[in-house]
C-alpha cells in the first residue's frame, strides 16, 4: 500500500470561521492528502471579526520547520496562503528551496495563493515588503492563485475592479504569469452579469482555460481558500486544469448557495461540510 502523500500548509489557523488551514485541512485530508500545518499565526476567529485573539507564529517558524528536517519527510507539495511578514516569506522561500532540493526527480507541487487583499483593498498587515516578498515566492510557484485586488498588487498596478471583461481579465494573468509561475489561476471574475469566472493561464503551453458558474450574493469570507485548496487537492491527484477548475469552482458554488439559503453570516464562512464526501 502507498503511503499517503503530504501536502506541508503553510496558513493561518483561525479557530472559529471558515478560512485557511480549518478550511484546508479537512478539503485535501478527504482528498486523499496528509495535510501537514504549519500556522503563521494562530487566531481565536479571523480578522472580519469585531474582536479577535491573534499569536504571530514568526519566531517559531524556523525551530518548527527544523523538527521536520530532522524527520527527512517527503512532501508531494507545498501549499502557502496567509503570511503575516517578509520574515515568513523568507522562512517560506527557504523551506521550498529544500524541499525542492530534497526531492529528487519527482518535484513537489508549489502552489501558492498570494493571500494580500480583497475588494480593491490591501488586507491590514499587507506592507509594501510583505508585497515585494510574496513576489519571490510567486517566482519558485507551479501555480499561484490570487484574486483581481491581489493581481493588482502583485502587479504594481491600480485596482482596476472586480468587474473586468474578458479581454482585460486574459490581459491579466498574461502579466501575472511573467512574475514566474508556471499557472496563474485569477480567481472571482466578474465579466458577465451574474455570473462568477476563474481562469487560468499555463505559460508553457500558451493556453487559457475559463470556468463559469452562477454568482450567489453575498460573497462569503474564506470562499477563496475553499477554492484553492480544492484546485490545489485536484491537481494532485492528476486532474488536468480544466477538470480543476469546473470541481473546484463547482463545489464552492454549492456550498455558497446552501450557506446563502441557510442565511449564515458572511464573515463565518462556507458550509461546505456536506459537499466534502464528493471531493
Amino acid at each position: 500500500m502507498k503511503k499517503t502523500p503530504l501536502v506541508a500548509t503553510i496558513n493561518d489557523l483561525s479557530g472559529y470561521g471558515h478560512c485557511a488551514l480549518t478550511v484546508a485541512m479537512p478539503i485535501l485530508s478527504v482528498m486523499g492528502f496528509q495535510c501537514c500545518p504549519l500556522p503563521t499565526a494562530i487566531l481565536s476567529n479571523h480578522t472580519g471579526y469585531e474582536s479577535y485573539f491573534f499569536q504571530d507564529f514568526t519566531a517559531n517558524m524556523p525551530d518548527y520547520l527544523a523538527e521536520w528536517r530532522k524527520l527527512e519527510l517527503n512532501f508531494a507539495a507545498v501549499y502557502t496562503g496567509f503570511l503575516g511578514s517578509e520574515q515568513q516569506a523568507d522562512v517560506v522561500g527557504s523551506f521550498i528551496h529544500d524541499v525542492k532540493s530534497q526531492a529528487g526527480e519527482k518535484q513537489p507541487l508549489i502552489f501558492v495563493d498570494p493571500v494580500l487583499g480583497d475588494n480593491g483593498k490591501p488586507y491590514n498587515t499587507c506592507t509594501p515588503e510583505i508585497c515585494e516578498s510574496m513576489k519571490k515566492l510567486v517566482r519558485m510557484a507551479d501555480v499561484i492563485t490570487p484574486n483581481i485586488t491581489e493581481a493588482c498588487l502583485l502587479l504594481n498596478r491600480d485596482y482596476c475592479g472586480e468587474r473586468i471583461d474578458e479581454t482585460a481579465a486574459l490581459k491579466l494573468v498574461k502579466e501575472l504569469a511573467s512574475l514566474g509561475s508556471a499557472q496563474v489561476v485569477l480567481t472571482g471574475v466578474r465579466s458577465k452579469a451574474g455570473m462568477l469566472a476563474n481562469l487560468a493561464f499555463d505559460a508553457e503551453q500558451n493556453h487559457f482555460y475559463w470556468v463559469e458558474e452562477p454568482a450567489v450574493e453575498p460573497y462569503y469570507n474564506g470562499a477563496g481558500d475553499v477554492f484553492s485548496a480544492v484546485l490545489c487537492g485536484s491537481l494532485l491527484a492528476g486532474l488536468d486544469m480544466q477538470s480543476a477548475l469546473e470541481k473546484s469552482a463547482f463545489f464552492v458554488y454549492l456550498a455558497a448557495k446552501d450557506t446563502a439559503a441557510a442565511g449564515s453570516p458572511v464573515r463565518d464562512g462556507l458550509m461546505y461540510e456536506k459537499y466534502l464526501k464528493m471531493l
